[in-house]
């Protein structure tokens, strides 16, 4: 109320101040809306007119009891970076050697359609996001390996990860732009008293010609009013799933359009923001008031073509693509977890949007829902056209709560077709992996479940067996048909609680666990091998990214960055030892295993970019130089590389013998800020 008393306020003092009729059409404060309600139909809807879209968005302001403001992002503020050296001949890209055709490529999770990375490399070039910079080094052959060119981001541009196919590059970023309509008129004035009204958080997709790697050129920057959800890139499209709020804060100064829909840039179009779609074309699933919009685009790789955008109100959590179809998924946050308490767990539900995919275009499908909320992306799947979800539904930490576990598969249209409930009642899903007719989940909150479960027949989906061990895997890899990865942390029990005195119901975990589980007979999965590394405080991105995991069965190499934190042997072996204590900083590199069914894990070495040992081993957690820690590994032929922000190592795939190295120039660490005017 107080916030609509105020714009009208500044209306009529804007009003008054230019001496403007108030009948002009620039400022409309009449904030009547209409009572027409939505009507509610099978599918996608779209909206008759702005009117009944601001209606809805009224609706939404009326029934929170507080505004949700956008994040603000810390955006850097880059200086320019350090030149290419000038030894760097101008036809380096035609002076290239042959490229190789065994190369390691993004870890994803579906064949054919590609995720965002740090690193992404073609046979021939390494491209890595080091510093807001992607630094272009020519790796093989491995004694003249060079650095052969730079792609400096835009200023106040943060970049995210990226997308390359054949001669183009595209940059995944974002900023913050404070200007995206401004305001005729009135813009000063309002600015005063509003600053951020026609503001927020800007995603970006950034296309770069490296036909030359030594000269990379900048050729499309195509900007959107929102937050980026996630990506993928099939057959040379890229598609972006963005988060946006309306921008319509109770008073009008713009067109409808502009007061109500989120914005887009396309530099190969127009300088400035227009509306990513009319009023008429935002799109509805269920007619409940929201203020967010869920924007789906496409964006060509190649750097020419319209760039395709569908607008429904809605927000995306978790995205997952087939080659034909996108998925984006919300659990429905009307029912907030932390209400568990006061409402029947069964209204806990996720919402899933299906999207169909073909050649850069984008078409709404259908909508569908499951109880229950989702882990990540790997909690979805599709197979021979039915959608396979898997939910946890409660909350394990709340007192006396009895979560279960369940996988859903849905058809085409999103209709319910079988289910499995109640899988390992009072834990939760850490990792699942869906493969052909078969799933795999582990579970934990004292022990690890691994279950494996019969999805071969859509309408009665089954368990066929589990195993029970200390430990869960957060991440699991297909090795082959009949052995499967895990990636995740050992455990110990937790001794009696303090408080009750009785045998506490969880597990402290300890250093990463990676094993080898043999499914060849379904109904008695078998743990065939492990290995623990490290103890409590050991950490590795690829317990979170899977694009940090390395693994190849034709090399039967195994590898990912790893921070090592040990204990004290007389910690370890302290019988009054209650398995929370943490260890200290050892190591920060890379570990190379040889990994085999026959074998397991053979590790071949570490390998680390940091050069002062002292630094390392310093206890505590405190290291040295954070651009010497490696994040990404890979290999290219038989050199196997390991990438930080100081730069490229080579290293002999077999004996971890050092063949060469690329030195990134150093430059500027950003600075942060909360936001950057334009």
């Amino acid at each position: 109320m107080f916030t609509s008393l105020f714009l009208k306020s500044l209306g009529a003092l804007m009003v008054t101040a230019f001496g403007m009729s108030p009948m002009a059409p620039v400022v409309n404060i009449d904030l009547k809306m209409p009572s027409k309600p939505l009507v509610q139909a099978e599918g996608v809807q779209r909206f008759e007119s702005c009117s009944v879209l601001k209606d809805q968005i009224v609706k939404a302001d009326e029934e929170d009891s507080y505004i949700v403001m956008e994040d603000m992002v810390a955006m850097p503020m880059m200086k320019n970076s350090a030149p290419i050296s000038d030894s760097v001949p101008s036809s380096a890209a035609q002076m290239a050697p042959e490229a190789s055709g065994d190369y390691s490529q993004t870890n994803v999770q579906v064949e054919g359609v590609d995720e965002a990375d740090i690193l992404k490399m073609d046979g021939t070039y390494v491209y890595h996001l080091s510093k807001n910079r992607i630094m272009i080094s020519q790796i093989l052959p491995t004694e003249s390996a060079k650095l052969v060119g730079e792609i400096d981001m835009d200023e106040n541009v943060n970049a995210s990860d990226f997308y390359i196919d054949d001669n183009r590059l595209m940059v995944m970023g974002h900023t913050y732009n404070d200007n995206i309509y401004p305001m005729p008129l009135v813009r000063d004035i309002a600015y005063e008293f509003a600053p951020h009204m026609r503001g927020g958080s800007v995603s970006i997709a950034q296309i770069w010609d490296i036909s030359d790697r030594s000269k990379p050129s900048k050729v499309r920057t195509v900007e959107f009013d929102g937050s980026l959800s996630s990506s993928r890139m099939i057959d040379g499209n890229v598609y972006l799933v963005m988060n946006s709020w309306s921008p319509w804060f109770g008073f009008d100064i713009m067109p409808e359009d502009k007061d109500l829909i989120p914005a887009y840039r396309d530099s190969s179009v127009s300088t400035s923001f227009e509306p990513m779609v009319r009023c008429g074309n935002v799109g509805y699933f269920d007619p409940e008031p929201s203020r967010e919009y869920l924007t789906v685009a496409s964006v060509p790789m190649h750097g020419t073509g319209e760039v395709q955008r569908e607008v429904i109100l809605g927000a995306s959590e978790t995205v997952y693509a087939s080659l034909d179809n996108l998925y984006v998924a919300r659990q429905d946050w009307q029912y907030r977890p932390f209400y568990d308490s006061m409402i029947p767990e069964d209204r806990e539900k996720t919402n899933i949007y299906k999207f169909n995919l073909s050649g850069g275009k984008i078409e709404f499908a259908k909508q569908g829902s499951v109880p229950g909320h989702l882990l990540n992306q790997f909690s979805l799947d599709e197979h021979n056209s039915y959608l396979r979800v898997a939910t946890t539904k409660g909350q394990v930490w709340r007192t006396g709560a009895d979560s279960t576990n369940n996988v859903y598969i849905l058809t085409s249209n999103m209709d319910p077709a079988g289910k499995i409930e109640g899988i390992a009642p009072g834990e939760s899903i850490y990792s699942m992996r869906f493969m052909g007719d078969r799933g795999y989940m582990v579970t934990f909150k004292k022990i690890d479940p691994f279950f494996v479960l019969d999805l071969k027949d859509p309408q009665n989906p089954s368990i066929l067996g589990k195993l029970k061990i200390p430990g869960y895997s957060d991440y699991l890899h297909p090795m082959d048909e009949n052995h499967i990865i895990g990636i995740g942390k050992d455990t110990v029990e937790a001794g009696e609680d303090p408080w009750s005195g009785e045998q506490a119901d969880f597990a402290w975990y300890q250093g990463i666990k990676m094993a080898v589980f043999d499914v060849t007979d379904v109904t008695n999965p078998k743990e065939l091998h492990k290995v623990i590394i490290g103890d409590r405080g050991t950490e590795s991105e690829a317990l979170h990214n899977h694009k940090a995991f390395l693994y190849s069965p034709s090399k039967q190499l195994l590898s990912f960055p790893v921070r090592i934190a040990e204990l004290d042997e007389s910690v370890k072996t302290d019988p009054n030892r209650e398995g929370n204590e943490y260890g200290d900083f050892t190591f920060q590199g890379a570990i190379v295993y040889r990994l085999t069914v026959e074998s397991g894990f053979e590790e071949l070495g570490k390998i680390t970019h940091h050069k002062d040992d002292q630094a390392m081993m310093k206890s505590g957690w405190y290291y040295g130089n954070y651009d010497e820690d490696i994040n990404r590994v890979a290999y290219m032929d038989d050199s196997f590389l390991t990438l930080s922000n100081a730069g490229i190592q080579m290293h002999h795939l077999y004996d971890l013998t050092k063949q060469g190295a690329v030195d990134y120039p150093s430059t500027d660490e950003p600075e942060y800020r909360d936001y950057i005017y334009e």
